[in-house]
């Protein structure tokens, strides 16, 4: 696809981009050049750490992050950290599995160079009010990447009403294929940062003395891309649509409000992750036994 002239290139390429268009409106980002395909929310995160952060960083600054994240919101930051001399800031959370508002904007500081969130919390199902970080964030000119692996297939996403400048989220978790996953970012955020991988289809010439890059979304799609994972991740969107996401969250939310009032009868058993706002994850603890975990859709 984008290289060849055959017709059967053709058609790869037009179902490769029309799933990137899919994308697009599935999160209603402003174009789908904001659209990058990647492996996964986990390689879309190292992206922005090694491609924005990592340029960026001097000794000192912060990457603020919460208390409640996936470890793959946490491990790249580490390394960019320790590649650049920043630290890693964690903003904590109550009893309830909520950010504590208040210590988040506290810990906004003039070092802070980015906020990276959790829009579901994978293990406790709280969910942050991404438009309100993402707004005391921006007062002080503080990009935010947000985590969205655990929202996509249950909440409804819109990424210019979040206001978020980079959100994440990979295939598998709405129901696409493994190894596929989308980096959104703002356009005027994705035409600053240089390339993380080179090779393939992301430079428009090359030449033994320099490189001349494609324009984006090309530059960060280096290689051959996962042509079939993206077109069965445009299907897959196309059947959350089809269900739609209303009815996949009362569903959801019917099966949660079932399963915790059972489970709070049952002796010697405490729920993890309370909050007034949350998905359908149910974690709990049984006394001498290992952590269980359900997750409901």
């Amino acid at each position: 696809m984008h290289r060849g002239v055959h017709a059967l290139s053709q058609r790869a390429t037009d179902a490769f981009e029309t799933a990137r268009a899919r994308a697009q409106t599935f999160i209603h980002a402003s174009t789908a050049a904001e659209i990058i395909f990647v492996r996964g929310a986990t390689e879309a995160i190292n992206l922005v750490a090694q491609s924005y952060a990592r340029p960026l960083l001097v000794p000192g600054d912060e990457i603020l992050v919460s208390a409640m994240e996936h470890h793959s919101n946490i491990v790249p930051w580490q390394q960019v950290c320790r590649q650049t001399g920043a630290r890693l800031e964690v903003v904590p959370i109550n009893e309830a599995g909520e950010l504590r508002f208040s210590e988040y904007e506290r810990l906004l500081s003039p070092r802070t160079r980015l906020v990276a969130v959790t829009h579901v919390s994978n293990a406790l199902g709280s969910v942050n009010d991404i438009a309100r970080i993402c707004a005391v964030a921006h007062a002080k000119g503080i990009p935010v990447l947000v985590d969205g692996a655990q929202a996509v297939a249950h909440l409804p996403v819109d990424v210019r009403a979040l206001d978020c400048d980079y959100y994440v989220f990979s295939g598998h978790k709405c129901f696409g294929p493994t190894g596929i996953g989308v980096l959104y970012g703002k356009r005027e955020r994705l035409e600053a940062m240089p390339p993380w991988q080179a090779g393939g289809d992301m430079v428009r010439s090359v030449s033994f003395e320099r490189a001349e890059y494609m324009p984006i979304p090309h530059r960060f799609e280096a290689g051959t891309p996962d042509i079939s994972g993206a077109i069965g991740l445009g299907a897959a969107m196309d059947f959350i649509s089809m269900i739609g996401l209303d009815a996949i969250g009362t569903h959801e939310q019917q099966l949660l409000d079932y399963a915790s009032l059972g489970i709070a009868r049952v002796p010697g058993v405490r729920i993890v992750g309370t909050a007034s706002h949350k998905c359908g994850v149910l974690s709990f603890v049984i006394d001498g036994v290992h952590r269980v975990q359900a997750i409901f859709g």
